[in-house]
């Protein structure tokens, strides 16, 4: 199964063609995908979708991620999920401790900072052991053109996408709302560590390009699928270990 990105634009719809999604673009010969061979589906900008479309893609599972023009997530349409899975209990357990967010935060800023300080190596910064995360991104935001951060942010949102996907596999269930709240973003906040792999990438590629946004990410993702698969579990193996350690 492949995911599906759609930029789209006025007039830009989606309908259900059973067994498949068609995609409607005005001016363009209509595109047929079918359900079977969807993982999940980013729409960026303006896309308009049938009921039946929607309710299709829940009913196999398909997840949509929908993706503000400037790239930042608007929105997310889950499909129907397992039963609850270990990880998810330990992390509902640990959030509905009275320390659980603070704990769970300050896991998350170590993976951060030992996230900001592989990009800071691999950047060649001799101070790579010292340098602040704030620091890096005033660098970041000085190194990239306002291109190069458009391009970042529409990164993080497939970044965000694939880790809706994987992380059902590792024991989190993504139609569990209470790791959908406003309190803990599991998906998001990944995306946000792992973006930090991709930086170089980004930096290495900044000046003009014909390529629109969407696809020149996409493309992006699917070269360091792998890598960026590795990394992932690599996360959830540390996260596993702390919610056994705080359990």
């Amino acid at each position: 199964m492949r995911p599906l990105y759609i930029d789209g634009s006025p007039g830009c719809r989606v309908v259900l063609d059973e067994p498949a999604l068609r995609v409607v673009v005005p001016d363009k010969a209509d595109q047929l995908f079918p359900l079977s061979r969807i993982s999940r589906v980013v729409c960026k900008g303006v896309v308009e979708w049938s009921m039946s479309a929607l309710l299709a893609c829940a009913d196999v599972g398909i997840i949509l991620l929908f993706l503000e023009k400037n790239g930042e997530v608007r929105a997310r349409w889950l499909g129907r999920g397992n039963a609850r899975q270990s990880l998810t209990q330990r992390m509902v357990d640990l959030l509905a401790r009275a320390d659980g967010g603070q704990r769970y935060e300050n896991w998350y800023l170590s993976m951060e900072k030992l996230a900001a300080r592989s990009f800071a190596r691999r950047m060649g910064l001799v101070e790579w052991r010292e340098v602040s995360i704030n620091e890096l991104r005033q660098r970041l935001a000085l190194s990239l053109s306002d291109e190069g951060s458009y391009r970042a942010t529409v990164l993080q949102g497939l970044l965000h996408s694939e880790l809706l996907n994987w992380l059902p596999e590792c024991g989190f269930c993504s139609d569990d709302e209470a790791l959908l709240t406003g309190d803990l973003d599991l998906a998001s906040d990944l995306s946000k560590l792992l973006l930090w792999d991709f930086y170089p990438s980004l930096l290495a590629a900044d000046e003009p390009d014909t390529t629109s946004a969407l696809a020149a990410m996409a493309m992006l993702v699917q070269h360091r699928e792998d890598r960026f698969y590795l990394l992932f579990r690599s996360t959830i193996s540390k996260l596993h270990q702390f919610l056994l350690a705080v359990s």
